[in-house]
């Protein structure tokens, strides 16, 4: 074989070697084309993006917000499963209705007075006295009573701390007076033998009729059919305690709508 004949093998030898590196590296591309679902003619879409309007500055401060927004809405409800049923039967003596009757008494000034608070409270806004009284619970075996009257944001403009139980608290005087108040009611007047008793207190801020008779109540002031709820359907407010008018036709001889 002569000189120019190897050099014309050679030559050809190097085209087929880069026909053949072409063609793998188009079978690649078009591969690699194929696994990622790409078109070449045609581009991937923009996806559709929703901004949400920024919040004001008074929403900044009324929700909450972040991974722990609603961190608590499951723990509290869960309170008040430890609560009596409203359908459970209820026994109760006179010694069990003095006692609670008792106990009211002492939490108050006076009959009619705001409840004091036997526990501490560090209060800067109001739902936190709604997790427990909003509805009623127990909490280390103590019941916390719901709530006998509409909301209100400002829990301490009545109800004021009757002292502090933690360890080495600072005890708060007893004003020094002479006041006595009026005595708590026992029950109210019937109109005849077996009739519903007439609510024997005001019904100002006591709405929540469940506070005290409820399955949260004191169990000598419990109702024995917590589970009715139209309490005013069959038991009559009191004109006098209400301070309201009494107008109309008297009722039977010998019968007052006062208690």
């Amino acid at each position: 074989m002569t000189a120019d004949g190897s050099e014309g093998a050679a030559r050809r030898v190097a085209h087929v070697a880069a026909a053949l590196a072409l063609g793998l590296a188009f079978v690649g591309f078009l591969r690699g084309v194929r696994d990622t679902g790409l078109h070449v003619s045609a581009p991937r879409p923009a996806p559709a993006v929703s901004y949400a309007p920024a919040p004001g500055y008074a929403e900044l401060r009324q929700v909450q917000r972040g991974p722990n927004a609603r961190l608590y809405d499951a723990a509290f409800p869960a309170l008040s499963r430890d609560l009596p049923s409203a359908h459970d039967e209820v026994r109760q003596t006179k010694e069990d209705r003095e006692a609670a009757v008792g106990a009211r008494a002492r939490r108050r000034a006076y009959d009619g007075a705001p409840p004091t608070i036997p526990h501490a409270v560090d209060q800067q806004r109001q739902p936190p006295c709604l997790a427990c009284h909003g509805s009623g619970a127990k909490v280390a075996g103590k019941v916390a009573t719901r709530m006998s009257h509409a909301r209100h944001d400002n829990c301490l403009q009545c109800h004021v701390v009757d002292s502090d139980p933690r360890p080495g608290a600072p005890r708060v005087a007893a004003p020094d007076n002479g006041f006595v108040g009026l005595a708590s009611p026992t029950r109210g007047a019937r109109a005849y033998d077996g009739a519903p008793p007439t609510i024997p207190h005001s019904t100002l801020m006591r709405e929540q009729c469940g506070s005290c008779h409820g399955v949260a109540g004191l169990h000598g002031m419990r109702s024995t059919h917590a589970h009715r709820q139209s309490c005013t359907q069959c038991h009559a407010p009191s004109a006098t305690l209400d301070q309201r008018e009494i107008t109309g036709a008297a009722g039977p001889a010998g019968w007052s709508p006062v208690p």
